[in-house]
């Protein structure tokens, strides 16, 4: 007999979408899952919709919250759920009917602890691959080497023993053995925005024993401009929320990596990134300012007794991370009006591209590493 795949959604005012995905999802090759659905407090036709679709399959489970927010929402899930995976599936993405097949035959096979695939993006009705992972399983030291310290370097070039692939935080694209979920009671956690599912996916990766990747690409993240994902709002007080959000990577990154030159690298990429949300949280159109204003912020979030020793992690940057490579010099001479206006700018600019497929095919190729060039290369002549 089959194992049984759970998939839980969270699904707040998903109504557009919402019928694509999971009926996309019960069309899977792998016939044993169940589909939790927690509608979190959605206000429109979501939940009728959900509601109809359970009708005609008894593998759908539907569960109601107070809102509460998409960490909460998984999390609920994941308490309800019984299968012997796991999965994470967003209202608005498209799962490949293959994908949990493969992922599940592949950790069968590998006896590993989490399955990843590869990924692509969907932008108006195209799609292309973003995250292109490898047919491997990885132990121990090589999960280290390979997949955490790629991941809490994406990005930066640093001195440290690991390999060369770009590694993303989504959690979408993972398959967790229930057994390994249960036995360490994982948790999403978030502090300012959107670092839920990269302190998951540290979180299980330190404790990961066996960990199997696929080149297969099963998941599509359709980029939804109106998503929470790209709502600016501000967030107050972030200096502090930022601080323990540091604090809660740096346990999780400490049960894995001992050398202190890591440890320390890993301080200095996480404080320059967190200037640049700290940034990006500033052009918030929600928040009125002006000059004084703007320059009380920098000096309470950014410019702090740290800062002079971490922005130095710039020198590490990969060829290609275009907004990290104009703002973080212009932080480092404390140019504070001009990367606060560039910031503006280039958010601008992204968000166009976002709506031209050529433009992030360039974007995706710049990020890309040698390695992972020459695949893409190898995979279009395959095809």
């Amino acid at each position: 007999m089959e194992k049984k795949v759970s998939v839980v959604i969270p699904v707040y005012n998903g109504e557009r979408y919402i019928k694509k995905t999971v009926s996309q999802i019960l069309q899977s090759a792998w016939k044993r899952l169940e589909v939790i659905i927690v509608n979190d407090g959605s206000t429109d036709h979501s939940l009728n919709i959900c509601k109809a679709l359970q009708k005609e399959d008894d593998r759908i489970h539907i569960y109601t919250k107070e809102n509460g927010g998409v960490v909460s929402a998984r999390n609920y899930g994941a308490d309800r759920a019984d299968g012997d995976y796991l999965c994470f599936c967003d209202q608005d993405d498209i799962v490949d009917i293959q994908m949990y097949k493969k992922m599940a035959e592949r950790m069968e096979l590998d006896e590993s602890d989490i399955g990843m695939c590869s990924t692509g993006r969907r932008i108006n009705g195209k799609s292309s691959v973003f995250e292109q992972s490898e047919d491997a399983c990885y132990e121990k030291e090589e999960v280290l080497s390979q997949l955490f310290l790629p991941l809490i370097f994406n990005g930066y070039a640093v001195p440290a023993p690991m390999g060369s692939a770009n590694r993303y935080p989504h959690i979408w694209n993972c398959m967790f053995r229930m057994k390994f979920w249960k036995k360490y009671n994982f948790r999403f956690r978030v502090y300012v925005n959107f670092e839920d599912d990269l302190l998951m996916k540290l979180d299980t990766l330190s404790r990961a024993d066996r960990v199997s990747t696929i080149s297969y690409v099963g998941y599509y993240w359709r980029v939804n401009l109106k998503s929470e994902t790209y709502s600016h709002k501000f967030v107050e007080n972030i200096a502090e929320k930022q601080r323990q959000c540091y604090l809660d990577m740096r346990r999780c990154i400490s049960r894995r990596v001992k050398d202190d030159f890591i440890l320390d690298m890993f301080t200095k990429v996480t404080r320059c990134n967190q200037y640049l949300v700290a940034i990006h949280n500033l052009t918030s159109p929600v928040c009125k300012k002006n000059i004084s204003f703007i320059r009380a912020y920098y000096r309470k979030s950014i410019y702090d007794s740290d800062f002079t020793a971490d922005i130095t992690a710039r020198k590490y940057l990969k060829k290609g991370r275009i907004k990290p490579m104009i703002l973080l010099p212009l932080l480092a001479g404390k140019l504070t009006l001009p990367s606060y206006l560039a910031e503006i700018l280039l958010d601008y600019i992204l968000l166009f591209s976002l709506h031209s497929q050529r433009l992030t095919m360039i974007e995706r190729r710049l990020k890309m590493g040698k390695e992972e060039r020459k695949k893409e290369k190898w995979r279009k002549k395959s095809e």
